[in-house]
């Protein structure tokens, strides 16, 4: 069988955090999933589990290579917990060797790079136009909605303007409405990107309706 073709499959991004506040969320892809007959590539973060390893293990001195492959290793046993509760496919390597039939979900695969960067390399190694990031956030904010109780949500965003927004040095365990080395990846290979905290977004998206979260393009 070769590669899914891009109208086969949705690539989310499902941040750790939303899993730890929001389980529902899970069943609620599967659903999703299901209504749409579309196979789900669902890239799975560490979120609260893999900061609370990596403070752990910072206890201990180990390297900055070190604390990486502990978040990667908790995003995968976020990843089989939740293959196993959406009776999907675990799936561990890059995502240019995907060969399947079924919904699949993953971990993290590669030092260094945050769940956004392993989903927007995912969205383009399967030759997907848009790639969904499911977020706490209903989308993105003109300011922190955590600090500034009149921050407002975009509806439209364009990449630059992101990247303003999500300033900030790249370290293990660190957090972003969406990675701005992941924004640079899909810009540069024309791929949209749906922040949304909204799972039905998804098919709104799809069948060319409004949607609740933000678009960025």
């Amino acid at each position: 069988m070769g590669r899914l073709k891009n109208t086969d499959f949705v690539v989310i991004s499902l941040g750790g955090s939303v899993i730890s506040h929001r389980p529902e969320i899970v069943f609620e892809l599967k659903n999703e999933s299901d209504t749409l007959n579309k196979k789900f590539v669902l890239i799975v973060g560490g979120g609260s589990v893999g900061r609370s390893h990596i403070h752990f293990a910072r206890k201990f001195r180990l390297s900055e290579k070190e604390l990486h492959e502990v978040g990667i290793k908790s995003t995968l046993l976020n990843a089989f917990i939740i293959s196993c509760a959406m009776k999907a496919k675990l799936y561990e390597g890059d995502p240019r060797l995907l060969k399947t039939s079924e919904s699949v979900v993953m971990g993290g695969f590669k030092e260094g790079w945050t769940t956004d960067v392993c989903a927007a390399y995912s969205a383009v190694a399967l030759g997907s136009p848009v790639l969904f990031n499911l977020s706490k956030e209903k989308g993105v904010y003109d300011k922190d909605p955590s600090k500034y109780p009149d921050a407002k949500k975009l509806d439209f965003i364009g990449f630059k303007r992101l990247y303003r927004l999500t300033r900030g040095s790249r370290v293990p365990g660190m957090n972003f409405i969406f990675d701005p080395e992941a924004a640079r990846i899909c810009e540069n290979k024309g791929i949209k990107v749906v922040i949304t905290s909204n799972v039905r977004d998804i098919s709104a998206f799809l069948s060319g309706k409004e949607i609740s979260g933000t678009l960025v393009k």
